[in-house]
């Protein structure tokens, strides 16, 4: 049986951002924000004993990063949905959270707008990136090609694209 609410665990060492999210979720009816953690290693011991749909964590925390957390919430409850939120519009943070087992990828300055998108395609089981993301996924993956290096695991890239 579906829940009507995806419970929600919100991790962020800053307590004014964990609170602006929170409202940005609490407001949708489909999204709950039942547990908050200021590191990843409380993010990880809440996800463990908490009945959560859903991990957004951010990826720069004191204690275990967010890439940390996700990799050992990967392992240990990989059913878990992940998404990680960044400061961070870099490809190379990117590739490491997918690795590392995240569904999405969310960038804070645009949180107010992409978060509950996001939120809403991780748990349909969809990939979800930033706007840009994909273009300079391909770019990447281009120029490597045509400079004769390996391009980056294309596996990846297709996880990126939605073709799973």
């Amino acid at each position: 049986m579906q829940r009507l609410k995806t419970r929600i665990l919100l991790a962020d060492d800053h307590g004014l951002v964990r609170r602006g999210l929170r409202l940005i979720l609490d407001a949708q009816p489909d999204l709950e924000v039942v547990a908050e953690a200021g590191d990843g290693a409380e993010a990880v011991k809440l996800a463990l004993s908490t009945d959560i749909d859903l991990a957004i964590l951010d990826i720069s925390m004191p204690r275990m990063t967010g890439l940390q957390a996700t990799r050992e919430l990967h392992q240990r409850r990989p059913e878990l949905r992940i998404l990680i939120l960044s400061m961070h519009e870099s490809e190379q943070y990117l590739y490491e959270a997918l690795r590392a087992g995240a569904s999405g990828y969310v960038v804070k300055r645009a949180a107010d707008r992409d978060l509950v998108e996001a939120c809403r395609a991780t748990i349909r089981g969809e990939p979800f990136l930033y706007p840009g993301a994909v273009t300079a996924l391909i770019n990447d993956y281009l120029l490597r090609a045509h400079n004769g290096e390996t391009p980056r695991d294309p596996l990846c890239l297709a996880v990126i694209l939605g073709f799973h």
